[in-house]
């Protein structure tokens, strides 16, 4: 009887899909028996796809927007069940079984097709055994075997056997192997005892050192920057152990000086005599002197500023590779929200139409001082903020010491600055309110970043830590405040899905500053705490949040009751859900949380604002540009949530531009 339900199954399949002119719409696909991996994972290996939802059909009925229906098609089942195998194997799930069946709507013509999966017990690691590499020095086997040892307790993985390898080749590289080749990778599974051991081989190659560094170099400028002022910027000494990595520092390097339109290095394996390898620079110079007209899009002050600017360059100034820039910029704050017909009427200073800023400044950059891997910068310049309720003007000089970092240590960026600077401080709404204030600061930065990608992290995390010291040195400044202030900062990345399209992004951000002489109201605006805007707390506008008036800040006529002053403590924290629902268009969800305080004592929970919101995406080469929706989900100022605000919803809404993602 078995056998003659299997034969009429199939014989109606045969006619229900046999008959010309009819299509059933694959309605679902589900999974039965998946219980290590979910069904959003399987969804993404096979190549079978369900129909999209009725909103997406309708618009592609009538426009190029939307998808089209997706219909049933027997023949790719055998595909997707092979694609589920090669994963479940690839996973230590040997003996895994899988088989499918659907069922059929004639009324509405829809199927909804099943894999069912039998994952049986899965497979451990085994032993570790490595072949061909019996000449390797028994130091650099035990450096690295302890990093690519298998966990026994760990279930089989073909992607960390594969991880392991390229991280054993990489090691190679970077130790004078420059030839180490993967000859095969044998994984000997015993289905007994649920063991998997893995046995990869080698072809070692000679170890080699660094001969000579060879330059060809091309372009405008090539003929004023001397071959040997390049070999020394590279840092490749002759006689050392080949190593890619270092090469690539090297180059990085080298492209920071600005000399280059494009410049490579690369070992010339073919002229390689007694285990020495030279080492080919491939520089493209281009002209040393620029005049460089810009368009100024950025994120200053948690806000999204457009603008325009213009610098003069000169490269290799005065040699050893020195970059002198003049330039003069102008950015409009929230440039969506000017009314420029009132603006063009009545432009004053202190007007509130317009916030933003102007800038001028001349920057010297020193590449490799002392003969080091530290990148120099001396500036000095001028710059006018103007803000709601005050407009303030820095002049100052700053030297910045940025120090290169080997790439295996937890710390990648590190930086020293020491800065002297003159803040006038006038409040706009008050025209004889000017407050002078001088500083003289030191401060270090720190970061730690595995983040994958730049403009759309998937995964990994980057951390900051910035610790400033103010007016101790070179003496104390009776009109200012001698104060310390260190802000730490950290975000993870989170892929959710195998095509790295959704992704969950969390951030959180801590600072203080602690007045040790002098009051808060002598610590400049610029170096307090201000939340709110398109990369902090989206709900408010840019630098809204701030503490209450208080007697602790300065008392003015007229603007008692506002906080101009920004705060002494920050937190600051968001968790994003990303999705790219198309190449380079996505949307996001957020809730954002923190507010300022003056003074880590006057923090309470209660004071905390939170947002809710969405935006869109649309991803550039250069950066994503974003709009996001931000709503006061609970504001601190009266203790109210959303729903119990009187104004409706969309009177809560603030409109968030900004160019990159808000962390």
């Amino acid at each position: 009887m078995k056998h003659k339900v299997l034969i009429l199954f199939f014989t109606a399949s045969i006619q229900l899909f046999a008959q010309p002119g009819i299509r059933y719409e694959l309605n679902s696909i589900n999974f039965i028996g998946n219980n290590y991996f979910s069904s959003s994972t399987l969804h993404g290996l096979i190549y079978s796809r369900p129909s999209p939802w009725w909103f997406w059909k309708f618009l592609h009925s009538f426009s190029s927007l939307g998808k089209e229906p997706v219909y049933f098609d027997s023949t790719n089942i055998q595909i997707d069940l092979t694609a589920l195998k090669e994963y479940y194997n690839s996973n230590g799930f040997f003996d895994a079984k899988f088989g499918y069946r659907y069922t059929v709507d004639t009324a509405d013509k829809k199927i909804n097709l099943y894999y069912t999966i039998d994952e049986s017990k899965p497979s451990y690691f085994g032993k570790l055994n490595l072949f061909g590499i019996s000449r390797l020095p028994k130091y650099l086997y035990n450096n690295i075997y302890k990093d690519i040892a298998l966990d026994t307790n760990q279930r089989f993985s073909q992607e960390v056997v594969q991880n392991n390898t390229n991280k054993f080749i990489n090691y190679m590289n970077n130790n004078g192997y420059i030839y180490i080749r993967l000859d095969s990778t044998v994984i000997l599974k015993d289905t007994v005892n649920y063991k998997a051991d893995v046995n990869i081989y080698f072809s070692l190659g000679n170890l080699y050192k660094i001969d000579t560094v060879l330059v060809t170099k091309t372009g405008a400028g090539a003929n004023f920057v001397e071959d040997g002022l390049l070999r020394d910027i590279s840092g490749i000494k002759k006689g050392q152990l080949y190593s890619q990595d270092a090469l690539s520092q090297s180059q990085l390097r080298l492209y920071q000086t600005g000399l280059f339109n494009s410049v490579m290095l690369r070992p010339k394996e073919n002229d390689t005599t007694d285990n020495k390898v030279p080492i080919e620079m491939i520089a493209n110079i281009g002209l040393l002197n620029e005049m460089d007209p810009e368009i100024i899009l950025n994120n200053q002050q948690n806000a999204f500023n457009a603008g325009l600017g213009v610098s003069y360059i000169r490269k290799n100034f005065l040699g050893d590779a020195r970059k002198l820039t003049i330039s003069t910029s102008f950015g409009v704050q929230n440039i969506f929200q000017v009314d420029f017909g009132k603006l063009i009427k009545a432009f004053s200073i202190y007007d509130t139409t317009l916030n933003g800023y102007v800038d001028s400044r001349i920057i010297l950059n020193q590449p490799y001082l002392f003969e080091k891997p530290i990148f120099a910068t001396w500036e000095t310049y001028a710059t006018i903020n103007k803000q709601l309720y005050y407009y303030n003007t820095l002049l100052g000089t700053k030297f910045t010491f940025d120090f290169e970092m080997p790439v295996y240590t937890f710390i990648n960026h590190l930086s020293a600055s020491y800065t002297v600077e003159q803040s006038k401080e006038d409040y706009r709404t008050l025209p004889d309110s000017l407050a002078i204030k001088l500083v003289s600061d030191i401060a270090a930065d720190a970061a730690s970043t595995t983040a994958d990608n730049i403009l759309f992290p998937t995964r990994g995390y980057n951390l900051s830590f910035h610790i400033e010291e103010g007016n101790s040195f070179p003496q104390k400044n009776s009109s200012s405040a001698g104060f310390y202030k260190v802000q730490l900062g950290g975000s993870y990345y989170l892929t959710l899905d195998k095509h790295q399209s959704s992704i969950a992004a969390f951030k959180l951000k801590v600072g203080n500053i602690q007045v040790y002489y002098g009051s808060f109201a002598g610590v400049p605006i610029n170096r307090t705490f201000f939340a709110g805007g398109s990369t902090s707390i989206r709900g408010w506008e840019s630098n809204q949040l701030v503490p209450p008036a208080s007697p602790r800040l300065r008392t003015i006529p007229g603007i008692t009751n506002i906080n101009i002053e920004g705060g002494s403590f920050l937190l600051e924290g968001s968790m994003e859900f990303r999705r790219k629902f198309w190449e380079n268009v996505g949307y996001a969800l957020f809730t954002d949380f923190g507010n300022t305080w003056l003074g880590y004592n006057t923090f309470s929970w209660n004071s905390v604002a939170v947002a809710v919101g969405f935006g869109l995406r649309y991803y550039t080469p250069v950066a994503p540009f974003r709009v996001d929706f931000g709503f006061k989900f609970y504001d601190p100022a009266s203790h109210e949530f959303l729903w119990q605000k009187k104004e409706h919803v969309f009177q809560n809404v603030v409109i968030n531009f900004g160019l990159g993602e808000a962390f």
